[in-house]
Parts: structure tokens; C-alpha cells; sequence
């Protein structure tokens, strides 16, 4: 008896351990499955979420400013400026060093825009606000960087071609050849400006070589509303416009030239 019971104990040992190492295998197999598929999870989840934060940062209202064309700048004084693409890419450098808020407290614009694609822009040259009509976005704009964006911004308006040769913008100008000054009266305005056609936006080298070969030289002064503006002949080929101590130059058609040669100071 005591033979058959020591087997008997060896047997339910043998079978319980196999029994076991069964369950185990199982259980592992069963655990690890379920493991891999949640890594799986997690990886979709992960790509998702950055393919979202992709997406996000693709569509997001700056993105869309940025990529615009044709902007349109607004101020006291002056509506639907259109900016020259030079004068869009130097304020766009400043985009990339503003911070994206939830929002600004006293936010009072002075300078709004707005782009062909719908969206709409404005600034205090604190905060820059970029909004269509569903949503808004608010960026800081860096302590260290604020004069200079306010020096592009007020550059690109008050010496726009569009802006400073807008004739309804004009209450006075005066017309010089060295000390001889001649005062062009309100009838006259949409004519002289007519005149001056442009051709683009250059730097000062040319412009100023050309004025030292020219042997004479104009000075126009407008005076507007809230604003004063020189535009010197640097030559018959371009033009130099000052305004709220900034400087443009631009290539223009030789008409404006020889209408002051021939018309005013014939």
C-alpha cells in the first residue's frame, strides 16, 4: 500500500506541474498578445496625435498669414494700403520671434490688415491678433523686438507708393527746383500724380548714382493728414520717398520727369 500510494502522490505531482506549466504558457501568450496590441495602440495614438499637431501647426492662422499674398494695410489716415511684397517679407522675419497667447487684456489696434484669402490681422505693436471668421489667434510680440516691427510697419505705409501718391490723401504740395518753389494748387493733384507711374521697388545704389549724373533734380512735399512726405528725383529713372523718418525708392517711368521739365518748370 505504501508502494502504490508514494506512486500515486508522484503522478498528481507530475500532473500537477504540467497542468501548470500549461496555464503559464497560456496565460503568457494570452498577456504578451494583449501587451503588443496596446504598444500598437499606443504607437497609432502617438502618430495620430503628432500627425494632428502637424495638421494643426500647418493650418494654423500665422501659417496662413504668412503664406498670403496681396496684404492690405489700415490706419488713421489711410485705408487699404497695399503693401509691396519686399516690405511683406521684412515684416514676416518678425513672425518667427512672437509667442502664441490665449489672449490680450487693453488690446486697442492701431494698425489693421487683411490679406485676399480672408484673413484678417491688426496690431498695437504689443500684441499681434490674426482672426478669420472662425477663430482668432493672439501673439506677443518680444520687448527687444518692438521698435523694429513698429519701424517695418510704419515704413511699409507711410512710404506705400499707393499711400503717399494717393492724391485724396493730399492738402498741400509744393513742387522745387533748388530755391525755386512752387505751389501746386488742389485742381491739379490728380494730374501730378497721374504722372508718377512705378515700376518696382529697389535699393538705395542705384538710385543714388543716378541722382549724382543728374545734373537737375526735383523736390515734391506733401502734406497730409497726419502725415508729411518728401519725394525727391534721383534722376529721370527713380524716385526717393521720406516719410515719419523712413526711406523708399522706387523705379519709375521717365513721364513724371519730363512733365516737371517741360509742364512745371518749362
Amino acid at each position: 500500500m505504501s508502494g502504490k500510494s508514494s506512486f500515486n502522490t508522484k503522478f498528481y505531482v507530475v500532473v500537477g506541474l504540467t497542468v501548470f506549466i500549461v496555464l503559464y504558457l497560456i496565460g503568457f501568450f494570452i498577456i504578451g498578445g494583449r501587451m503588443n496590441k496596446n504598444d500598437e495602440d499606443e504607437t497609432d495614438n502617438t502618430i495620430q496625435v503628432e500627425e494632428n499637431n502637424s495638421q494643426n501647426e500647418e493650418y494654423s492662422l500665422l501659417s496662413k498669414l504668412e503664406s498670403s499674398s496681396d496684404i492690405y494695410l489700415s490706419t488713421e489716415g489711410g485705408d487699404d494700403i497695399k503693401l509691396e511684397k519686399e516690405r511683406w517679407e521684412e515684416m514676416e522675419y518678425y513672425f518667427d520671434e512672437m509667442v502664441k497667447i490665449r489672449g490680450a487684456e487693453s488690446y486697442k489696434p492701431v494698425v489693421s490688415g487683411h490679406t485676399s484669402s480672408g484673413i484678417k490681422f491688426s496690431t498695437d505693436f504689443e500684441f499681434l491678433r490674426i482672426y478669420n471668421v472662425e477663430k482668432e489667434e493672439y501673439y506677443k510680440i518680444p520687448v527687444s523686438k518692438k521698435e523694429e516691427f513698429k519701424g517695418i510697419v510704419n515704413g511699409a505705409i507711410y512710404t506705400s507708393f499707393d499711400f503717399v501718391m494717393n492724391e485724396a490723401n493730399w492738402k498741400k504740395l509744393y513742387i522745387s527746383k533748388g530755391e525755386d518753389v512752387k505751389t501746386i494748387h488742389g485742381w491739379k493733384y490728380k494730374e501730378v500724380s497721374e504722372k508718377i507711374r512705378y515700376k518696382r521697388l529697389v535699393g538705395k545704389i542705384q538710385p543714388e548714382k543716378a541722382k549724382e549724373r543728374t545734373d537737375v533734380n526735383y523736390v515734391m512735399v506733401i502734406e497730409g493728414e497726419g502725415f508729411e512726405a518728401k519725394v525727391e528725383t534721383m534722376g529721370p529713372d527713380y524716385i526717393k520717398i521720406t516719410s515719419n523718418d523712413c526711406v523708399a525708392y522706387y523705379e519709375i517711368y521717365e513721364d513724371f520727369y519730363n512733365y516737371l521739365t517741360d509742364d512745371i518748370f518749362s
